[in-house]
């Protein structure tokens, strides 16, 4: 297992089936295996982030390995930046909408998460997808 301080951690909230869903999409991106993801509710992110943080199930937080901390879209699409597939090419330009308007989509995207997918549709991570979950 990787340490609790040397690797980027998209944290998320683990009893979410949308969530669980975007995690594996950022899986089958970072082919180089670079990002690790925890749920919210868990360990790591009880050790690694701010009370208020990990303790907001709404909000994705994306933490890099020098501490450097983003949340909501900015979360999403620095993630997927760091993966280096070619989702970074639309990502770069996305962040150059203001924060406001992503950010409003990303809040009613989680304000209806439960709507669009539940929990019960997600299948068991594979033993290649369990290496970079963190508890």
């Amino acid at each position: 297992m990787v340490s609790d301080k040397d690797a980027p951690v998209l944290f998320y909230d683990g009893d979410c089936g949308l969530c669980s869903r975007s995690v594996r999409f950022l899986m089958r991106q970072d082919r180089s295996r670079l990002l690790y993801f925890a749920p919210l509710q868990g360990e790591t992110a009880s050790h690694r982030l701010e009370t208020d943080l990990h303790q907001s199930l709404t909000t994705v937080v994306y933490q890099r390995a020098d501490g450097e901390t983003f949340i909501r879209s900015d979360a999403v699409l620095r993630a997927l930046i760091d993966t280096g597939s070619a989702w970074r090419f639309f990502a770069h330009p996305a962040l150059l909408i203001p924060r406001s308007w992503r950010d409003g989509i990303y809040n009613w995207i989680a304000a209806n998460r439960r709507k669009i997918l539940s929990k019960d549709s997600c299948p068991l991570p594979s033993p290649e997808e369990n290496r970079q979950l963190l508890p």
